[in-house]
């Protein structure tokens, strides 16, 4: 400790230091601390009120070098670790205004644009990065992987291609661009790189669960539920993964085996909504009209005015010749004049099959 003219400042701890430029940055003043700092600042009272942070620091008689741009570099690392994005690419600038061909630094701050949602900011940084470095596969892999955000699906590919032509046996850009042409629509592309990711890892889920999206989109239920499975074998409760075998299983027309998956998807979540209302409807498709009804109910305790549901009932209600019980129902979705059109008409049409088997059921009592 010195005397009253001045505290000694250790130069190896950078705490007063990181916290005197920021707050130079923020007041736009120069970063050289050398060049910006008196060499002496007189100790003010600590009884003093109403005095902001830096008027109570002391800078000692030795002078302080300036801040290279390794150092500012790490300060917005520090900085970014904490979430003050904007606060870190203050840094990172200064750094580059000093050393511009800096590719961690041009990295790090691709990389803050990023997390600002900066997309195209970000792209361009880590251009100027590969002008310096063509061949880094971190800066191709770290480009390629914004570019989707942008809808940009075709540039991303032509990343990972020139990353497959520096690294041939690279799963992650293989998965990478399988999800890209998954993307575009290109599903048979799409799954032959899901493929190649599986040829070297056989049990990679992401892999897997993807080909399977794929294959459905494809309409090859059967081959997506073998794909599932494959999964399944590892992770027996995956419920996403049960609810989409049940799907399949019913748009292959294998209602009770579909009955199953649901159930397992309803052990796991009671009130998993889409997994009600499509049991309800698999319930409907076996003729088991009762059973589809109390689950139409569970639906609607959820949500009352389940448009799709409030039909699915009515149709039930119609197949058991409960025609009154049928209307209301009907009504309910003309009432809340459901945003699906074609409902809207089904409900219509419904409605006066109903009002029609009334009739004639009277005429028959006549």
């Amino acid at each position: 400790m010195s005397d009253k003219s001045g505290t000694k400042l250790d130069i190896d701890s950078m705490t007063s230091i990181v916290i005197l430029i920021t707050l130079l940055v923020l007041l736009s003043l120069p970063i050289s601390v050398s060049s910006a700092l008196p060499q002496k600042v007189t100790s003010t009272s600590h009884s003093t009120t109403n005095k902001s942070e830096i008027e109570n620091l002391t800078i000692a008689d030795a002078a302080i070098p300036t801040i290279d741009s390794k150092t500012l570099n790490n300060i917005g690392n520090n900085l970014s670790s904490q979430g003050k994005y904007k606060l870190a690419l203050i840094f990172y600038e200064r750094a580059l205004a000093i050393s511009p061909s800096n590719v961690r630094v041009l990295i790090d701050k691709a990389e803050v644009l990023s997390k600002l949602s900066r997309y195209e900011d970000a792209i361009n940084t880590y251009n100027k990065a590969l002008a310096i470095q063509p061949s880094n596969l971190t800066i191709l892999f770290d480009k390629a992987n914004i570019l989707p955000y942008l809808g940009k699906y075709e540039d991303a590919i032509s990343v990972y291609d020139t990353i497959l032509t520096l690294n041939p046996h690279s799963s992650n850009a293989m998965g990478r661009k399988g999800l890209n042409l998954y993307d575009l629509g290109r599903l048979e592309e799409a799954i032959s790189y899901f493929d190649k990711v599986l040829g070297a890892d056989p049990n990679n889920s992401a892999a897997l669960y993807y080909k399977a999206l794929a294959l459905d989109k494809l309409g090859m239920y059967a081959d997506a539920i073998d794909v599932r499975n494959k999964i399944l074998a590892i992770d027996s409760n995956n419920i996403d993964l049960l609810f989409g075998n049940a799907l399949d299983l019913s748009h292959l027309g294998k209602y009770e085996q579909a009955l199953t998956y649901y159930d397992k998807v309803l052990a796991i979540d009671p009130y998993r909504f889409n997994a009600l209302i499509n049991k309800a409807f698999t319930l409907d498709n076996l003729s088991r009209y009762n059973e589809s009804l109390a689950y139409f109910d569970k639906v609607l305790t959820i949500n009352p005015d389940e448009d799709i549901a409030l039909n699915g009932k009515g149709e039930a209600l119609l197949k058991l010749g409960k025609y009154d019980k049928a209307i209301q129902y009907f009504d309910k979705i003309l009432d809340i004049n459901s945003s699906d059109s074609g409902l809207l008409v089904a409900a219509s049409k419904n409605k006066q099959f109903a009002l029609d088997a009334l009739k004639n059921a009277e005429n028959d009592v006549q």
